[in-house]
Formats: C-alpha cells, sequence, structure tokens
C-alpha cells in the first residue's frame, strides 16, 4: 500500500454531524463536520496481534511515530521496544530493544510522553499485587528502557472493569493515572477517576460518572483537552453502528465529562482488525487526529497507519 492522499469533499451521507441522543446531563456535541483520510501506508513491520500499538507524537516530524511494544513471545522473554519514525513514512526502524521489563499479563501494557522524543514504557498491574492495589512501574525512553524510574503501589484497590491510562500531566512530571470504568458502574454509565502523578498516584483529584452510558462496541481512551484542564475522553465505536462507518465521540474535560464536544462519523467502515486512538495535532487544532494501525488481515501482511483528520462538511 502506498501513501494516499484522499481529497476533499467526502461524499455527503458521510458528512454530517450525527444527530445522536445523548445521555441525561449532557449536552449536544457542537463541532461539525468529519473524518477525512489524509495519510495511508504500510509499514515496515509484519502483522502482529495482541501487543501494543501506540502512535508518537513526541519528535519533531510531520508524521506521529509508530511505537511497538511486543509483550508475549520474545526471545528472552523481556517486553521488547521497536520504532518505525515518521520521518521515514514507517519504512525504517530507528530503534529495536529489549527492556527491563519481563513479560507478564496481570494488567495492562502502554506507552505514554514523557520527556524524551520517544514515550516511556509503563505497566499497570490489576491483578495478584502484594498489596491488593493497583501498581504503577515506569521505565524512562531517555534510559533506552532499561531504567525503571517508578514502582509504586496505588491508591486503586485492584480492578478490571475497564481500562487503566497514563496520561501527560497538565502540571508536568510524573502522569497522571485514569481509570475509564466500562463495565459494573452503579448507574450504568461510564466512570472517569484520576489519581494525580504529583502525589505518585496516593491522591484521587477527580471521581465522576460521565455522560455516557457504557459500552463495549469500540475503543475508549482519553487525549489532552484544553490547557489546564483534564483530558477529554473518547469512545470510538468500531462495530453495530447506524451507518456501517466508524463513529468518534468526545467528552470534554473540562465539563467534568458531562458534555459531548464531538459525535461524527467517519469515512472508515466499521473495522475491529487493529488499534484506534485520537491523538493531540502539533500544532494543536480543536479536534484532534484519528489514528488506525491496522496489524492484521492486511493485504501484503504488512501492518498498515491510516491517519485522518477533522475538517468541515
Amino acid at each position: 500500500m502506498q501513501r494516499i492522499l484522499v481529497p476533499s469533499p467526502v461524499p455527503a451521507v458521510l458528512a454530517f454531524t450525527a444527530a445522536f441522543a445523548l445521555a441525561a446531563g449532557g449536552t449536544r456535541a457542537a463541532a461539525q463536520g468529519t473524518y477525512v483520510r489524509s495519510f495511508e501506508r504500510a509499514t515496515t513491520f509484519a502483522t502482529e496481534y495482541g501487543h501494543v500499538w501506540f502512535m508518537s507524537t513526541g519528535a519533531a516530524s510531520t508524521l506521529p511515530d509508530l511505537v511497538f511494544a511486543k509483550i508475549r513471545s520474545t526471545p528472552n522473554g523481556h517486553v521488547e521496544v521497536h520504532v518505525a519514525p515518521g520521518a521515514t513514512e514507517y519504512q525504517t526502524r530507528g530503534l529495536e530493544i529489549a527492556t527491563t521489563f519481563a513479560i507478564e499479563h496481570d494488567g495492562l501494557w502502554g506507552l505514554v510522553e514523557g520527556a524524551s522524543t520517544l514515550p516511556d514504557l509503563y505497566y499497570i498491574k490489576t491483578k495478584n499485587t502484594p498489596s491488593g492495589r493497583v501498581e504503577v512501574h515506569i521505565a524512562s525512553a531517555a534510559s533506552r528502557y532499561q531504567v525503571r524510574t517508578l514502582e509504586i503501589a496505588t491508591t486503586f484497590a485492584n480492578e478490571d472493569n475497564g481500562d487503566w491510562i497514563l496520561v501527560p500531566s497538565a502540571g508536568g512530571g510524573l502522569p497522571d493515572l485514569v481509570y475509564v470504568k466500562t463495565r459494573n458502574t452503579p448507574n450504568g454509565r461510564v466512570e472517569v477517576h484520576i489519581a494525580s502523578g504529583a502525589s505518585r498516584y496516593q491522591q484521587r483529584v477527580l471521581e465522576v460518572p460521565t455522560t455516557f452510558a457504557a459500552e463495549e462496541n469500540g475503543t475508549w481512551g482519553v487525549v489532552a483537552g484544553t490547557a489546564g484542564s483534564y483530558p477529554d475522553l473518547y469512545f470510538i465505536k468500531t462495530s453495530n453502528t447506524p451507518s456501517g462507518r466508524v463513529e468518534v465521540h468526545i467528552a470534554s474535560g473540562a465539563s467534568r465529562y458531562q458534555t459531548r464536544t464531538l459525535e461524527t462519523v467517519t469515512d472508515f467502515q466499521n473495522e475491529v482488525q487493529g488499534v484506534w486512538s485520537l491523538l493531540s495535532n502539533r500544532p494543536r487544532t480543536a479536534v484532534p487526529t484519528l489514528a488506525y494501525v491496522k496489524v492484521a488481515s492486511t493485504p501484503d501482511g504488512h501492518v498498515e497507519v491510516h491517519l485522518a483528520q477533522f475538517g468541515p462538511r
């Protein structure tokens, strides 16, 4: 697959802000437009499923870097990090290295932007911890993932009813810990729980039910929002959509997740063969970039990167 630039406008059937019924307490999305694909290309990586794929915006490149954390079946039993730079359109590998972490599956692996041009690697252990509390373990990109800069038990009791995510803190320093609880909530709504990096995850700075009803037909995540506010919460719905196309829904951190600032249909057909995410734009725009890393069932057996930008209808 070669790079494809998709011209605008897109067909009228796609270019609208969907008029979804909102949950009580929420308000209608204000942004109007749709996501149009701006980049699509096969990468240097052969397809591999069940690992961590992350689009990193830390390097000074037009395209984000593609970072692959291999969390199973490595030669020495350690988690590996592999990087394909956006500057080469993912055709070369800039780093391939075994990390300080042994492979483990009692929690969630992830990557978070830090002080380096590459993201830090983290492991959030959510079960079988000595204290019965969720643990955060971080290996720095600056050490080429050889040094653990933090290993600590948090304020949260062990739980796996949602997604645990580290996000850059608005105040700098350690990233904040966000728990997006998507199952078994008291009122049937998705909840957001945040423990601050500044407190070394001992203090919860926000715990709130959101405008979203609990749902499992897509990907939940958080992305940088208004400067100084909590991160925005997003849901990328990838199956069982009315139009048969992927939808993007965003609730703002500034509203404490009570207001939906975007609900739109994209030009992607529903698909679950990879990793969907929203990326903070550089330079920053009002609506983040939509990224899809397709890691299975590609025509040539290589991982693909698909990026889409939001624009007016």
